[in-house]
């Protein structure tokens, strides 16, 4: 049996915090020992923590800020110190910034980290030194790395030369998935968007590839999620004239539902590491229009059946692809949904459970100077 420490700012509505509660709750049932460290409780994820993982809040919180990524492994180390676990996971690319803290105060804690979005987005050339650095500083700490997929392995390593990046596909269809029953498509048919309503999700492309759709055809637009660009969204629905026919109704729960009676997924994301919605689209046997925003999206969107990647960020090209998507069979008997099966929670547990024991049994010297 393992103890296994999953490292969380708190429980926010994100996929990284999402696929990370699925994992624990699998590797509960496999008969490990799962600690979620939080620094705070915000978040509507803290009631779908799994039955048998703790739970253990930092007292005082270090609830999510600007800064408080720099507070947030030291105030986690007293917390690993006494829980004595076998291994430190650390769920994404956000919490990197907790592991110089860590590494320092408990340098045989091994850290395995995943890598849940692009190492270094697309910067401006005189920003980009500046990130390799501080990609190096906060990632030297880290023992190993998982990526989901082979392409974004193969992207990581060249960020990472000598560092081990192991690959694990991401849990996106929890072990009991069961696509909702596919029902009458709604008219006008309905498109969904999936994401938070942040800069990275890009939904104001979303709009404007809705509102160059629209003249083409009938459609209702729906935005599922939460954030801080929900006034700046909904001002630009006005402003595109196009509100009366989008809904955001914020987080809910009922998903599988939305996309049973959905004709299509938009998602207009700027990057992505392995998102999880297109999965879900697809194992509900919905076609999917998505931004250029990963490489993995070429593999799973390879047929015309399952959609497609619009490799401008351009509204009007977007709204020619969901116009052909559209015309897609509301139903292909499997053929999307066979693209979305080796994704399960079983699997990738077990292939995470692999590369924990690795780290644990082959520990790596790692350079100490970190100082942030």
């Amino acid at each position: 049996m393992k103890s296994i420490a999953l490292l969380l700012h708190d429980f926010n509505a994100g996929g990284t915090e999402a696929t990370a509660l699925r994992l624990a709750g699998e590797w509960v049932a496999a008969g490990h020992r799962v600690t979620i460290v939080a620094g705070a409780t915000d978040g509507p994820m803290r009631a779908r923590v799994p039955d048998g993982v703790a739970v253990h809040v930092l007292s005082p919180p270090v609830p999510r800020s600007a800064l408080s990524r720099l507070r947030l492994g030291r105030a986690m180390v007293p917390v690993l110190r006494a829980l004595a676990p076998d291994v430190g996971y650390i769920t994404g690319n956000y919490h990197f910034w907790i592991a110089p803290a860590i590494r320092r105060a408990l340098p045989h804690l091994p850290l395995v980290a995943k890598i849940s979005n692009p190492l270094l987005p697309d910067l401006p050339p005189g920003l980009r030194g500046v990130a390799r650095r501080l990609l190096a500083r906060l990632t030297d700490a880290v023992n190993m790395f998982v990526a989901m997929s082979p392409e974004l392995a193969e992207q990581s390593r060249r960020l990472l030369p000598g560092r081990p990046v192991r690959v694990a596909p991401e849990p996106n269809l929890p072990r009991d998935h069961r696509p909702a029953p596919r029902t009458v498509p709604e008219r006008p048919p309905a498109i969904l968007a999936i994401g938070r309503l942040e800069a990275q999700k890009d939904m104001a492309l979303a709009l404007r590839a809705f509102a160059a759709l629209l003249p083409r055809r009938p459609a209702r637009l729906t935005i599922l999620g939460e954030g801080p660009e929900r006034t700046k969204l909904e001002a630009l629905a006005r402003h595109l004239g196009v509100a009366e026919h989008v809904d955001m109704p914020g987080f809910v729960a009922d998903v599988p539902e939305r996309l049973a009676r959905a004709s299509v997924l938009l998602m207009t994301s700027r990057y992505e590491g392995f998102p999880a919605v297109p999965i879900e689209a697809l194992a509900a046997d919905v076609p999917v229009v998505a931004t250029d925003c990963t490489p993995v999206l070429h593999h799973l969107l390879a047929s015309p059946q399952r959609g497609q990647v619009v490799r401008d960020r351009n509204a009007a090209a977007l709204a020619a692809a969901l116009d052909a998507a559209l015309d897609l069979p509301f139903q292909t008997h499997g053929v999307r949904a066979s693209a979305a099966a080796p994704y399960s929670a079983p699997a990738s547990a077990a292939a995470y459970l692999a590369i924990f024991e690795e780290a644990i049994t082959r520990p790596l010297v790692l350079p100490l100077s970190n100082t942030i």
